[in-house]
């Protein structure tokens, strides 16, 4: 299986980066490519219903996209929502996302945005048919060590561990699916 772990936060590196690290390590553990792209380090155009599909890296991000098995997403809660990056890169590259198993990991201050990705959650199985893992991980600032890292074997590493394993069957089931269709 070949992954992209999508690293929505803007500032390099920080928890978020952590976490996408975390579960590449996962994911190579169990025999899969897992490819981290960080928003960061993409200049990625805001999405203006038009220009925005033309813009090279627009394209590029969205061939790369496509060619993932599942996608895993990582990113900070703000406002009691997604950050507007993971909102602009799903405007930006969509249709790479149809018919794929889909994760998701969440840093937060706290714990009571803990229902907010539901939407965003909900557009992606409807908009663009992903088959998404209700389990996502949401992980706050208690969640992490002093130094911004995950504390080796505990709660969050062991939840984190069974949702690369779940996408395995995500994106076997998407794919069964997908010849389906054909």
């Amino acid at each position: 299986m070949n992954v992209a772990i999508l690293n929505a936060n803007l500032a390099a590196g920080g928890k978020t980066g952590h976490l996408a690290e975390v579960l590449a390590a996962d994911f190579l553990a169990n025999g899969h490519a897992a490819t981290i792209v960080s928003l960061a380090e993409r200049d990625l155009p805001a999405c203006d219903g038009g220009l925005c599909y033309k813009n090279g890296n627009t394209i590029a991000l969205t061939a790369e996209l496509a060619k993932a098995d599942a996608l895993l997403l990582v990113s900070p809660i703000y406002n009691y929502d997604l950050n507007a990056a993971a909102k602009n890169l799903i405007e930006l590259t969509g249709y790479s996302w149809k018919g794929k198993a889909v994760g998701l990991v969440c840093t937060a201050g706290a714990e009571k945005s803990y229902l907010s990705p539901l939407a965003f959650l909900n557009s992606l199985a409807t908009d663009y048919r992903c088959l998404v893992s209700p389990r996502y991980v949401y992980v706050t600032r208690a969640d992490f060590n002093a130094d911004n890292t995950l504390p080796e074997g505990g709660d969050i590493r062991r939840r984190l561990a069974f949702l690369a394993k779940e996408m395995e069957i995500l994106a076997d089931a998407a794919t069964r699916i997908a010849a389906m269709e054909r």
